[in-house]
């Protein structure tokens, strides 16, 4: 099994959050992490690890390896929409928490997203209080599985 490492200690694949893993994994798909780095170090304060796709071949790639928790999807990854890469992550990992990223969210884009399996869709310049939020809502829910 394969094992990750954060802050010294080693994971493996599968550990998800729990009390023996406090770390919940995050993989962050965007093909321009210019703005990102407060996001990166805000999902670190909230033990969080985090790891980065910044195309769709790579964002399948590290579903398959990391089996994230969470998975923050922007609307265009680097020439695909992430509505054509959604079914494919889903298939790789069904259980992933999956938050579209728009910069203009609508009606239609957030309902295919859901239809495809995202829990949520929210707007970019992201609202950190809102992004908390629904990430709270997935931690509660993966808790009670």
């Amino acid at each position: 099994m394969l094992g990750i490492s954060a802050n010294g200690r080693t994971f493996q694949r599968g550990d998800g959050m729990s009390d023996k893993n406090p770390f919940f994994t995050t993989l962050m798909v965007d093909g321009a992490f210019g703005a990102e780095g407060l996001l990166e170090d805000f999902l670190k304060s909230e033990k969080h690890f985090v790891i980065k796709a910044e195309s769709a071949e790579e964002a399948l790639a590290m579903t398959r390896r990391f089996q994230p928790d969470l998975i923050l999807l922007d609307s265009e990854v680097a020439g695909v929409s992430g509505l054509v890469l959604l079914p494919e992550l889903m298939l790789e990992h069904p259980t992933a928490a999956v938050i579209m990223l728009a910069t203009t969210p609508r009606l239609s884009l957030a309902v295919e997203a859901m239809r495809w399996g995202a829990v949520d869709v929210l707007e970019r310049p992201l609202d950190l209080a809102k992004l908390k939020a629904a990430i709270d809502i997935q931690k509660a829910l993966f808790k009670m599985a």
